[in-house]
């Protein structure tokens, strides 16, 4: 059984995750070929 506060903290992990991996991708593009 999940509680409330598990639930929130894998949603901000998750969301964190995604956009670490944007931010990620953003500096790989603008310091890369382009």
């Amino acid at each position: 059984m999940v509680t409330e506060i598990g639930f929130v903290s894998l949603l901000v992990a998750g969301f964190g995750a995604l956009a670490g991996g944007l931010a990620y991708l953003a500096v790989r593009i603008s310091r890369g070929r382009w």
